[in-house]
């Protein structure tokens, strides 16, 4: 769908995406980052090979779209986790101890950017032993996964999937 070297479409398509869905009332600057953190940080997304998310191949970008989507609705001031992936204090606590960092959570844990550093940093640890992407982030939020949310992130992905196309067509 997007070219290799040019990520200007991609984003633009996001952004779009982002306008007409009515749940979120992120400002244009913020869709605008959001777009931004998600294509730069898709770049660096690899699923296994086979990976199949319903009936659609993964377009990383768009997985991460949906990622966020399914864990806040594109609202990144939840009562269950940090910012737009909602992580919880589990998982950040737990990264913190891994990696020997510490993670302000009044203001780096909100920005997007790091939030999708975070979660693609532990996905890969998680590919790498061979779990399937569904099984890295089911290990990824742990207790804190409501009930069919890798379904709904697969229906999500599909409509956004969906709507790439529709706007891809000339």
């Amino acid at each position: 769908f997007f070219e290799k070297t040019d990520h200007s479409k991609e984003e633009t398509v996001i952004v779009s995406y982002l306008n007409q869905n009515q749940t979120s009332n992120l400002s244009h600057r913020r869709k605008k980052e959001l777009a931004r953190a998600i294509v730069r940080f898709s770049q660096k997304l690899q699923l296994p090979d086979g990976t199949m998310l319903g009936e659609y191949p993964p377009i990383p970008s768009l997985f991460l779209l949906a990622w966020a989507k399914t864990r806040t609705d594109l609202q990144p001031n939840q009562a269950k986790g940090y910012g737009i992936l909602a992580l919880s204090e589990i998982f950040v606590r737990e990264f913190e101890l891994s990696f020997g960092v510490k993670i302000n959570r009044d203001y780096d844990i909100q920005i997007d950017s790091i939030q999708f550093k975070l979660v693609l940093l532990k996905l890969k640890e998680y590919l790498a032993e061979g779990k399937t992407a569904k099984e890295a982030y089911q290990k990824l939020y742990g207790t804190n996964l409501s009930p069919n949310e890798w379904e709904k992130l697969i229906i999500n992905y599909q409509k956004i999937y969906e709507y790439v196309i529709s706007e891809s067509k000339p």
